[in-house]
């Protein structure tokens, strides 16, 4: 997951639906479960499966 920024106890990184594609950030809670950032719904899909986007990066190297 490309890191957009964290806490100590969850991060954000971009993610997509696997259904229809929609791209999103998300949080990523301890437990490894997503959920869409500002919103309640990532998309318009009844049930969407959403997968991150990037690999990690270690919070020292975010710009």
């Amino acid at each position: 997951m490309t890191l957009v920024g964290n806490n100590d106890d969850k991060q954000r990184a971009a993610a997509k639906c696997e259904q229809c594609d929609e791209i999103g950030i998300v949080q990523i809670w301890p437990d490894g479960s997503l959920q869409p950032l500002g919103q309640s719904n990532f998309c318009d899909c009844a049930s969407p499966t959403l997968a991150v986007l990037a690999t990690d990066l270690d919070h020292d190297e975010i710009p």
